[in-house]
C-alpha cells in the first residue's frame, strides 16, 4: 500500500467538483451584467419619457399664461404686454393660423348674429400639439382633445356670455416672446322681448372640437350639445320656443281684410296693417289698424319637428282616431272622418306637408270637462271643403282646436265649418296659390282670379269660422263670418314640446369679440 498516491479515478472526480462553483460564478456574472444592460436601457427609455413628459407639462404651462395674458389684455381698453414663451430650446414650432369658425345664429333671423374665424398661436412637435384658440387651451386634436386650459365662455340661470379673441398680425410668431396689444372690440347683445322664444344656435368648426364639446357638455349639458365627427364640428343650442302672439282679436292680418259680393261679417275686433272692408258687429273697432304682427313660426316649427319627430307615432290617411299623444304623417289627405280623442290628454299631430279635407270631417271629442287641447303643425298649405261639420269640437270651445303653419301656409275653407283657431303669422304675404285647393280642385275654396291676393280664403256657401285667425291677407266670400269667442282672451299660442326635448332656457345672450394685435 503506498500512501499519497492518486488514482486516475479520483483525480477526474475531483476536477469535476471543482468545475461547478465556476461554472456557478460564471453564469451569476453574467445574470448580473445582463440585468444591469437591461437596468440601463430601461432607465435610458424612462428617462427620455420623464424628459418628453416634463417637456409637454413646460410647453402647457406656457400656454396657459399665454392664454391668462391674452384674457388680461383683451378685456381691457387698451393694454399691450409681451408674454414669454421660453420655449426656444425646444425642437417644436410656434406658429399662428386660422384653425376654425364660429357661428352663432338666432330663429327668425336672416344673417348670424356672429360669423367670425377662429385663429390659433399652435406649438408643435412631432404628434404632440398643444394650442391656444379663442380663449382656451387645447392638447391633441380631433377627438384625442383635451382641456388644458377652458374658454371664458359660461351659462349662469339663462344668461350665455361668451367673450372671443381675434387675432390679427404677422403669421409666425417666435417660440421665445410674442407681444399683445389690444386694437378694438366688438359686441353681440340679446336680451327681453328681442330674445324670447328665439332659439339661438353656437356652432363651433374646429380641429379642436372635443375639447370645446367637453366645455360646453359641463356648462349647458350635453343633452344641448351636438358634436358632429365627420365635419369636426360642434353645435350648441339654447332657448326655448315661444310664440309671441295671441288670440284676442278674430283677425289679425298682415295686410288686407276684404269682403267679396254678398254679405260676409266679422263678429270680433280685427287688425291689419292693410285696409278693412267687411260687415263689423258695431260693438267692436273693426278698422282699428296695426302693423305690430307678430313674429313668424317657421323656425320653430322646423324645431319641433327636428325635436319630437323622431318619437312621435306614425299615422296615415286610413287612421281613425288617434288619443294623448304625439303623432306624425305625411300630406293629411281624408276622405273620410278623423276623430282626436283629448279625454285622457293633450293631442299633438305633425304634419310635414299639406292637409286636405275633402268631404271629411275633424273631430275633437273628450273636450268636456278638461283643459286638454288639440294642437296641428303643419309645414304645407291647408283647404278644407265639402264636409258635414267640417271641424268640429264637442265642447264647443275654439281653443281646444289650434292650427299651426308657417309664413307660407295658404289656407282655405269653403261650404263647411271651423271651430278653432288658425295661428300662421308672417312679415309679408305669402303669394302665390294655395297647393291643395289647386291640386284636388276645390271650387268652393277657391277666392281666385279675384282674390288670388289672399293666404286666407273663407269660400263660397255658408262657412261659419268660430275662433280666431292670425295670417295674412284675408279675402271672404258671399255668405261667410267669422265669430270671435272671448274665452280666446286667455289662451296663447303653444309651440308643444316634451320637457325633456326643450333647450335650456335663454334670458341673456352676451357676445364680445375682443381684436389683438400679434407681434414678434
Amino acid at each position: 500500500m503506498t500512501r499519497g498516491r492518486i488514482t486516475p479515478e479520483r483525480t477526474t472526480e475531483t476536477a469535476s467538483r471543482g468545475l461547478v462553483p465556476l461554472l456557478a460564478l460564471t453564469l451569476l456574472i453574467g445574470f448580473v451584467a445582463a440585468a444591469s444592460i437591461g437596468i440601463l436601457l430601461v432607465g435610458t427609455d424612462m428617462m427620455g419619457s420623464t424628459s418628453a413628459q416634463a417637456n409637454d407639462e413646460r410647453v402647457e404651462q406656457s400656454f396657459a399664461q399665454l392664454n391668462a395674458e391674452l384674457n388680461t389684455v383683451a378685456a381691457s381698453r387698451d393694454d399691450s404686454r409681451t408674454v414669454e414663451l421660453g420655449l426656444g430650446d425646444l425642437d417644436g414650432d410656434v406658429k399662428a393660423e386660422s384653425t376654425g369658425h364660429l357661428t352663432i345664429t338666432a330663429s327668425g333671423l336672416e344673417d348670424p348674429l356672429v360669423d367670425e374665424p377662429m385663429q390659433s398661436i399652435v406649438y408643435q412637435e412631432g404628434e404632440t400639439v398643444v394650442a391656444y384658440e379663442s380663449g382656451a387651451v387645447f392638447r391633441g386634436t380631433g377627438e384625442e382633445t383635451w382641456l388644458v386650459s377652458g374658454p371664458q365662455a359660461e351659462y349662469r340661470d339663462g344668461s350665455f356670455t361668451l367673450p372671443i379673441t381675434r387675432l390679427s398680425g404677422i403669421d409666425s410668431v417666435s417660440n421665445d416672446r410674442i407681444s399683445l396689444s389690444k386694437t378694438g372690440s366688438d359686441s353681440v347683445t340679446r336680451n327681453g322681448p328681442n330674445l324670447d322664444g328665439q332659439i339661438v344656435t353656437i356652432t363651433i368648426q374646429s380641429q379642436y372640437y372635443a375639447g370645446w364639446a367637453a366645455h360646453f357638455e359641463r356648462e349647458v349639458g350635453s343633452d344641448a350639445v351636438t358634436v358632429y365627427e365627420e365635419s369636426q364640428t360642434v353645435e350648441v343650442v339654447l332657448g326655448q320656443p315661444k310664440a309671441d302672439g295671441d288670440y284676442e282679436s278674430a283677425i289679425v292680418a298682415q295686410g288686407d281684410v276684404i269682403g267679396g259680393n254678398g254679405s260676409p261679417t266679422v263678429d270680433g275686433p280685427i287688425a291689419a296693417t292693410g285696409t278693412i272692408d267687411v260687415t263689423c258687429v258695431a260693438e267692436y273697432e273693426c278698422a282699428s289698424e296695426s302693423t305690430d304682427t307678430p313674429r313668424s313660426l317657421d323656425s320653430d316649427i322646423e324645431f319641433l319637428f327636428a325635436a319630437e319627430g323622431p318619437s312621435a307615432e306614425p299615422i296615415d290617411n286610413d287612421t281613425e282616431i288617434i288619443e294623448n299623444g304625439t303623432y306624425i304623417t305625411e300630406d293629411l289627405d281624408r276622405t273620410d272622418d278623423l276623430t282626436i280623442d283629448v279625454s285622457e290628454g293633450n293631442v299633438t299631430l305633425l304634419v310635414d306637408g299639406n292637409i286636405a279635407l275633402r268631404g271629411a270631417n275633424l273631430d275633437v271629442v273628450g273636450a268636456e270637462d278638461t283643459d286638454n287641447v288639440a294642437r296641428v303643425y303643419t309645414t304645407g298649405d291647408v283647404g278644407i271643403a265639402n264636409g258635414n261639420d267640417g271641424v268640429t269640437v264637442d265642447s264647443g270651445n275654439p281653443g281646444q282646436f289650434q292650427l299651426y303653419g308657417t309664413s307660407e301656409m295658404k289656407f282655405a275653407i269653403g261650404q263647411t265649418d271651423f271651430t278653432g283657431t288658425v295661428y300662421a303669422p308672417r312679415d309679408e304675404p305669402a303669394g302665390g296659390t294655395n297647393a291643395v285647393v289647386e291640386d284636388y280642385g276645390l271650387s268652393s275654396a277657391d277666392c281666385s282670379p279675384d282674390a288670388e291676393w289672399a293666404d286666407v280664403c273663407i269660400g263660397t256657401g255658408n262657412v261659419d269660422f268660430t275662433g280666431s285667425i292670425v295670417s295674412g291677407p284675408i279675402a271672404m266670400g258671399q255668405r261667410a263670418s267669422i265669430i270671435y269667442d272671448p274665452t280666446l282672451e286667455t289662451v296663447e299660442p303653444t309651440i308643444e314640446i316634451s320637457p325633456e326635448n326643450l333647450p335650456p332656457e335663454l334670458k341673456y345672450f352676451n357676445v364680445v369679440i375682443h381684436d389683438v394685435e400679434l407681434e414678434d
